[in-house]
């Protein structure tokens, strides 16, 4: 399974909603699809992303704008992602804040597996330990480059998320060399959240897993 990651710009403020279906309504044939927006608005609206959900072999969506009621959302053209990772918290609560953490490519196989090892091995023990946090997911580029999105109850728990990941060790063998940080990382209000079922994910990955 593909994520195709679509930033906006231009929301309208918080108490207007209309443009979440007009933008979700370019979209029909997806498997699961996020929408969320910053925390923070510009002088021009809020910025925010698009991230849709696709059979490996399917084509998607490219940029395209939607009406709001105050200005027009201006999304971009995608980034499409294989998703080679797909884990389920504990918490029963919905999802209410994402966490974007992007790796720009391109990056080279020794890194790509290094940063899968850790992510299965030390990043989501320690994250799936904290209250809060309902899932992460992992998504590959075809140039090596990687967006991992992690989901949460609250803000509190995305930063509690950040600090249980500061406090692990090393795996055995683990190269702090090829432990480079994230080219961004942005915390977003979702709007809508309806994720595909982890099997979908595992089963129909996209090139580069």
């Amino acid at each position: 399974m593909d994520i195709i990651y679509q930033p906006f710009t231009g929301a309208p403020p918080p108490h207007e909603l209309a443009w979440v279906d007009q933008i979700l309504d370019t979209a029909p044939a997806r498997l699961g699809a996020l929408v969320s927006r910053a925390l923070s608005m510009t002088r021009d609206g809020m910025d925010g992303a698009l991230l849709t959900f696709w059979p490996a072999a399917a084509t998607g969506p490219t940029g395209h704008s939607a009406a709001g009621a105050a200005a027009p959302v201006r999304v971009s053209a995608g980034h499409r992602y294989a998703v080679v990772e797909q884990q389920t918290g504990n918490v029963p609560a919905a999802a209410k804040f994402l966490q974007l953490t992007a790796f720009d490519g391109p990056r080279g196989p020794q890194w790509k597996a290094a940063l899968r090892r850790s992510g299965a091995e030390r990043v989501w023990p320690a994250v799936r330990q904290v209250p809060g946090i309902t899932g992460t997911l992992l998504c590959e580029a075809p140039n090596g480059g990687a967006l991992a999105l992690t989901l949460a109850v609250s803000v509190e728990a995305l930063e509690s998320a950040v600090q249980a990941v500061m406090a692990t060790d090393l795996l055995p063998g683990e190269d702090p060399a090829l432990l480079t940080g994230p080219d961004r990382v942005e915390v977003h209000r979702l709007l809508h959240c309806a994720l595909p079922n982890p099997e979908v994910a595992l089963s129909a990955s996209g090139p580069g897993s």
